[in-house]
């Protein structure tokens, strides 16, 4: 009997600890509440966002620090100053939103879509965006160090003032800025 309860019990941790944080990202969160937190204070660090719809929304100077936002339509969302670090967008679609000056270091960008979106100025350190749609994107003065593009559309894209060291362009290694 002893040995059955043991067995019992440990699958019952196994079945916690593989299924309640289905991938180890914040699923016990309430996105309801996140949101409202998030609409009260402009601020919601490490908050579940997954598959929500922010469309046209202004978070400028928000800080969203770790934020799982895959999978979100953040289409035309003002991210003007807004830090971002260490968030996932993957796969988001952020077409034609406003990233001017916004901390995204470290964030997974991967396929999200961000085409036509201002990225002027914005801390793209050790970033992610492989597979990403940058189409027409402004890359003015953003800093892309150690950044990954591999795979991604730049099809009429702005680099010009660009920081790129140790940079992974669709066509391989690009060290233009290093020192």
């Amino acid at each position: 009997m002893l040995v059955i309860m043991k067995k019992l019990i440990s699958l019952i941790l196994l079945f916690l600890s593989t299924n309640a944080f289905a991938d180890g990202n914040n699923d016990w969160q309430n996105i309801d509440q996140n949101i409202i937190k998030l609409n009260s204070s402009n601020s919601c660090q490490g908050c579940l966002l997954r598959n929500t719809s922010f469309i046209g929304v202004d978070l400028n100077n928000s800080h969203l620090s770790g934020v799982d936002f895959i999978s979100a339509n953040l289409s035309s969302v003002n991210f003007y100053n807004a830090d971002l670090e260490g968030s996932s967008l993957f796969g988001a679609d952020m077409k034609g939103s406003n990233l001017e000056n916004a901390n995204l270091f470290g964030s997974n960008l991967f396929a999200a879509n961000l085409f036509g979106s201002n990225l002027t100025g914005a801390n793209l350190i050790e970033a992610d965006l492989s597979l990403a749609n940058l189409g027409h994107v402004n890359f003015a003065n953003a800093n892309l160090t150690n950044a990954n593009l591999r795979g991604a559309d730049l099809t009429g894209a702005v680099l010009e003032g660009a920081f790129l060291c140790n940079t992974i362009m669709p066509w391989g290694l690009d060290n233009s800025s290093c020192k």
